[in-house]
């Protein structure tokens, strides 16, 4: 529980808030402790037989003044302390939020989806209860607690202490549980997130389920996975429902021996049966005090698991991070230089013996891109030609060399402006829940109609628009799903045309467009590339033959390099892909 201690500075900001939702704690649990004592009086005067209506009226009165001043405070108390935690939440969600955005890809690829969400919402709100209720309740029952038990003592000291020594023994069964409590927490949490990863995947994938006709499959595995979690969490209720019988049982103990011993005293005259019902209301106010301080425990439980689930993300470090002297790049011209680039595998360990693969997945890579002119990566899958442009905006670093823009380390330079001199249009597209405008736009601070429809223009997703309702403002499924793969990467590649970077990467960004398609969005790029660096990742020797130069990436190393044509009378690894390119025309044909 020593994490919740992290929670601190996060108060600190609403200390005032807190200070005077105290105050009004304190001056509340002073005002309640005067019922039981004007309950004496009337009840004294009562057993006189003597009291009039009058001063029946006049303790009534005093009851509902009371009541009414000690709602008043609670009112104020609760309004400060449980809007403090909403801020506090709130100060806690972004910080998380913050920290995803500055994590590296490696931290999404390690960790489900899922899992992520329920950080930042089960778990969050688990913190909230504890900084909201879990205060107020704790300052309503210490502050009521001190305050019964001085007044008792003015009563009668000998059952005062019975009371005071007794009571504060029910605390034991929080101590024997609470542990078991978190660890069964924590486990509930963990569960949560893999059922909310195994919800997010299934929505996500729908279609490739139901062209599998997987349904009921998925049913199954969610029905275990969600039978799981109720397992678990019927596992902390079990834990959690026992501290009320048997903190119902203790105070029942502690009632029986005041009643015992009170009734004794009353009958030795030394004490008033105004006192005892005096000393009785006290003893159910300290009851309220008992069994918050049961929840109070299961909630800091709860919260001392969540923030346990939360710090492995506020302390992570990121693996990519801004130079503490960072060198800015406001006029990129896009000159691209790699020096001894070798890069490992990120899932094995180089002495990992259990691994067929060697520890480099790139190595040795030397090369250079004048600004301004054009680069062809070509390979098998897997060869690295993706993880070799990833190094470019510092999505991961090398493990061995260095990797140049414009002369100057990527290392070194801002990381702000480095990303912003890149546009990158990946293989796999991403699309959000938006407008079509709103995707092409996007990471672009001020777009106008004429440049978004320059940027249609040229991926030829102008074409389509037609097809459209709403035209470019129509609204995108999630991940795009009302698009097809090649007006999903038509979009992917107006957006990076409308950034107008200084340079250009197309990662595979044709796969998914027809051959005709294909066609035109080179001949329309083919202008905008002119006098701007590129570099395209492809499958088909007509999309690279016109670069300035060709990359062939054959076991981690370059294989080849060269011209289309320099390559051609090599007869190596490109020649035997444009040989299989041209018979599969043929026989298509």
């Amino acid at each position: 529980m020593a994490n919740l201690r992290h929670l601190l500075p996060y108060m600190a900001r609403y200390r005032l808030s807190l200070l005077i939702g105290l105050c009004c704690a304190i001056i509340g649990a002073t005002v309640s402790t005067l019922s039981p004592y004007v309950l004496r009086l009337a009840v004294d005067e009562l057993s006189t037989g003597t009291i009039l209506l009058s001063s029946l009226t006049r303790y009534g009165g005093l009851l509902l003044i009371i009541a009414l001043a000690d709602g008043l405070f609670k009112f104020f108390q609760r309004m400060l302390i449980i809007g403090t935690s909403y801020a506090v939440e709130n100060d806690l969600r972004r910080a998380l939020f913050a920290r995803y955005m500055q994590l590296d890809q490696s931290f999404f690829s390690q960790n489900h989806t899922g899992d992520l969400m329920a950080r930042a919402t089960n778990d969050l709100s688990a913190i909230r209860q504890l900084l909201g209720p879990g205060i107020n309740g704790s300052a309503t029952a210490l502050f009521t607690f001190s305050a019964a038990a001085l007044l008792m003592l003015f009563v009668n000291v000998p059952l005062a202490l019975i009371v005071l020594l007794l009571m504060p023994l029910t605390t034991l069964i929080f101590i024997l549980v609470g542990n078991r409590m978190r660890r069964t927490f924590t486990k509930v949490q963990d569960q949560f997130g893999t059922l909310s990863t195994r919800v997010q995947e299934n929505f996500s994938g729908i279609r490739t389920i139901k062209a599998y006709a997987q349904e009921e499959a998925e049913l199954a595995v969610f029905a275990a996975d969600n039978a799981h979690y109720r397992t678990l969490s019927m596992r902390y209720m079990v834990l959690s429902g026992a501290l009320w019988p048997l903190m119902t049982l203790g105070l029942g103990i502690v009632a029986a021996l005041v009643l015992l011993v009170g009734g004794r005293l009353v009958v030795a005259g030394q004490l008033t049966i105004g006192q005892l019902a005096q000393f009785n209301a006290y003893l159910v106010m300290l009851s309220f005090p008992m069994i918050m301080l049961g929840w109070v425990v299961s909630l800091v439980q709860q919260a001392a698991a969540s923030m346990d689930r939360l710090l492995e993300v506020l302390t992570r470090k990121p693996a990519i991070t801004n130079p503490e002297v960072a060198i800015p790049l406001p006029h990129p011209r896009g000159e691209i230089t790699l020096e001894g680039v070798g890069v490992r595998y990120t899932s094995e360990r180089s002495d990992d013996r259990l691994s067929p693969r060697p520890a480099w997945m790139l190595h040795d890579i030397s090369f250079h891109v004048p600004a301004g002119s054009s680069l062809a990566l070509v390979g098998a899958t897997g060869a690295g030609k993706t993880t070799l442009v990833n190094l470019l905006a510092r999505v991961r670093d090398p493990d061995a060399g260095r990797v140049l823009i414009d002369g100057i380390d990527v290392r070194q330079l801002d990381l702000a402006n480095l990303r912003r001199a890149i546009s990158y249009v990946p293989q796999e597209t991403f699309l959000f829940s938006r407008s079509l405008r709103e995707n092409v736009a996007f990471g672009v601070d001020q777009a106008d109609h004429a440049a978004i429809a320059h940027a249609t223009t040229v991926s030829c997703l102008a074409n389509d628009l037609d097809q459209f309702p709403d035209g470019i403002e129509a609204m995108v499924g999630e991940r795009g799903l009302t698009l097809s793969g090649g007006q999903k990467q038509r979009v992917a590649i107006a957006r990076a045309v409308l950034r107008n970077p200084a340079i250009l990467v197309l990662d595979d960004a044709l796969s998914s467009v027809d051959t005709h398609t294909s066609a035109q969005i080179l001949t329309q790029l083919h202008e905008l590339l002119r006098g701007r660096t590129s570099i395209i990742i492809a499958q088909r020797a007509a999309t690279v033959r016109d670069a300035d130069q060709i990359i062939v990436l054959h076991d981690g190393q370059i294989a080849e390099h060269g011209t289309h044509n320099e390559l051609l009378q090599l007869g190596g690894h490109y020649t035997a892909m444009c040989r299989r390119e041209l018979l599969e025309a043929e026989l298509t044909d």
